[in-house]
């Protein structure tokens, strides 16, 4: 399933240049780690309640973790 692709290429991609791992990521969301794993390798049946809490941790926008052109400046900041 693509979005569950591009889900997991932009929590992948947010973290790291949030320069959090896994376990960071998690601990600031208020999940298990190994959501953030299973997000990351597109096994995850998520709920939007996970994903706000992830979003919110990547100071990221719902939207932007579903947006499949990372490079577009409208999507990304939790600050619009």
């Amino acid at each position: 399933m693509q979005l569950r692709a591009t889900l997991a290429r932009r929590v992948k991609e947010r973290r790291q240049l949030s320069n959090l791992s896994q376990r960071d990521l998690a601990e600031r969301a208020g999940v298990r780690q190994a959501l953030v794993s299973q997000i990351e390798l597109s096994e995850a049946n998520v709920t939007l309640d996970s994903l706000v809490r992830i979003a919110i941790a990547l100071d990221v926008d719902l939207a932007g973790l579903f947006a499949a052109n990372s490079g577009d400046p409208r999507v990304g900041s939790g600050h619009s």
